[in-house]
């Protein structure tokens, strides 16, 4: 990934007993700056994507330390928690989607379009988690072609804002008088256990799965800041003490390491979350529990940083989106990403960043007396509603196929078809509808004639059309030998531990068909090879079994 991203939804300037809490607007500022350097890869940033993480804690820590605040002074409710968080998240998500929308109608194929804005539509309603977990498998769009695909962890976040405040108002209702705060600490504690073994397993039995997009893998993080804010308020409960790691340095630089280490360290994306997230998870605790900085004479005040802290949100929302577009733009021109085109993107992403920070995030914020939740909600319907029926009609005209240039419907049209030969295309399970070993193409097989054979995974079955074509036209009789998620190879443990069993099988009985005839002559290889030596081995057995039957 991917992938991956992060829910940089503002909080509204983290007042604390210390005041204004630099130190969580700085720790915003490093969480959206490791994301937009690993997907702009930067150097330095291997393990970017932990700035989710990062953030997940921060959001956990604030929001429950508000619905915890609100039930003390009796006065939480969860309606007005939801239009707060409904105010600070939606009107930006808005525009970037519809932003991303119109953007789309230029630069994307009918078919990808399609996919675009119904993921357009599940970012609006906060599932487009489960939109791209159901979307995650071997004939998945990449994910460096779905501009949105950053928009999970914003889903994530906003099932987060549901259920804790649920759990917690409840067991707050219901514990006795003296031990509400204990209670909730104790439940807080208990879910995140749950959920933290859940990631633990799931790490390692759906890696990039349901574990990687699912809340249940996640909430042990925002729990942990949420188990912050529960210490908290059962400590100012209780004797109104200051936290033992309060103005702790050592505590504060122990905690930056952790997480500069996290950012910078090649972290394996593909088992994340797992136990490797827990470095970065306990570093960013360390630091919003040691509160240094709540002053403005703290080195983390430094304007940039704080700045980039108010943005973040809406770099985060504007940098994936302007990534995908422009890979997909330079890619239809034959060019590689430069380190210019990167400088471009990063001006682009701070631009619109601050413009949307100024005219779209502080105008929703602060002028209530204009925005008012019934305002909110009409405008967010309307821009639901609009979406909606214009997917209905994009459905219906399959894409608006007629935007494209004339030179493009042809391409578009043979997208659309089914495999080729789906009859005699294999699948993982190395069976296919077609009753003869190998289906045949091209011309009538004639004694003596050369023929040939197509084999390979589905990157060769594409090319099975010309390549038919081509043979008709010469008189080539040839065999289809496809298979699913196969490449062929000669069957190698140390290189090939990967490949299924079926798929290891059918290129032994492939190889062992072609080294005992004299015909098939002509052998066209195809597949999703990483690198030449994954098919030198074969191509060398191949030669040599053709010259001594010369």
């Amino acid at each position: 990934m991917d992938g991956t991203a992060a829910a940089f939804a503002p909080i509204s300037k983290h007042k604390s007993d210390g005041g204004f809490r630099i130190d969580i607007n700085a720790l915003r500022a490093v969480s959206v700056i490791a994301v937009v350097g690993y997907h702009f890869r930067i150097l330095g940033f291997a393990g970017g994507f932990v700035g989710v993480d990062i953030f997940l804690v921060i959001t956990g820590y604030l929001m429950t330390r508000k619905v915890l605040t609100d039930l003390a002074l009796g006065r939480f409710s969860l309606v007005a928690f939801a239009a707060m968080r409904m105010r600070r998240i939606y009107p930006a998500l808005a525009v970037v989607v519809v932003a991303s929308v119109v953007a789309g109608w230029f630069l994307t194929l009918p078919r990808e379009y399609l996919k675009h804005i119904l993921q357009a539509l599940s970012a609006l309603t906060f599932v487009s988690n489960f939109a791209f977990d159901s979307d995650n498998g071997y004939f998945a769009m990449a994910a460096q072609t779905k501009p949105l695909l950053h928009t999970w962890s914003l889903s994530v976040e906003w099932q987060f804002y549901i259920w804790m405040p649920l759990i917690v108002s409840l067991i707050w209702r219901l514990a006795s008088f003296k031990s509400k705060d204990s209670a909730v600490l104790i439940a807080i504690q208990i879910v995140a256990a749950l959920s933290l073994v859940w990631c633990l397993w799931k790490s390692q039995s759906d890696a990039m799965g349901s574990s990687y997009f699912s809340l249940r893998s996640r909430a042990w993080e925002p729990l942990a800041g949420g188990l912050l804010a529960a210490f908290e308020t059962r400590r100012r409960s209780k004797w109104d003490t200051k936290h033992p790691w309060t103005e702790n340095l050592i505590v504060a630089i122990a905690g930056w390491l952790l997480v500069a280490i996290s950012v910078a360290y090649p972290v394996p994306e593909s088992r994340w979350p797992g136990l490797l997230t827990i470095p970065p998870i306990l570093g960013t605790a360390m630091i919003v529990a040691a509160r240094q900085g709540t002053g403005t004479g703290s080195w983390l005040g430094f304007s940039p940083i704080q700045r980039l802290g108010d943005w973040s949100y809406s770099i985060y929302l504007w940098h994936w989106p302007i990534w995908v577009f422009a890979l997909g733009w330079l890619s239809l021109h034959g060019e590689d990403v430069s380190g210019t085109h990167k400088l471009v993107m990063l001006g682009l992403t701070l631009a619109l960043s601050a413009a949307s920070y100024r005219f779209v995030e502080q105008p929703v914020r602060m002028r209530r007396d204009f925005w008012s939740p019934r305002r909110l909600l009409l405008g967010s319907s309307a821009v639901f509603a609009a979406l909606t029926g214009f997917i209905a009609v994009a459905f219906l005209d399959e894409g608006f196929p007629n935007r494209l240039p004339d030179y493009l419907l042809p391409a578009e049209l043979a997208r659309k078809t089914n495999t080729p030969r789906d009859e005699c295309f294999r699948n993982a399970n190395s069976t296919k509808k077609a009753a003869e070993t190998y289906c045949n193409f091209g011309g009538v097989e004639v004694a003596g004639r050369p023929s040939a054979v197509l084999w390979g995974d589905s990157f060769a079955n594409q090319y099975l059309e010309p390549i038919s074509a081509a043979a008709a036209a010469n008189g080539i009789h040839g065999l289809i030998a496809t298979q699913s998620a196969c490449r062929p190879f000669i069957d190698d443990p140390a290189r090939n531990s990967g490949d299924q069993r079926a798929c290891r099988d059918f290129n032994q009985s492939m190889l062992d068909f072609l080294l005992s005839h004299t015909q098939p002559s002509i052998v066209i290889l195809g597949g999703n090879w990483g690198d030449s030596a994954e098919i030198s081995s074969l191509v060398d057995r191949l030669h040599s079994s053709a010259r001594r039957s010369c």
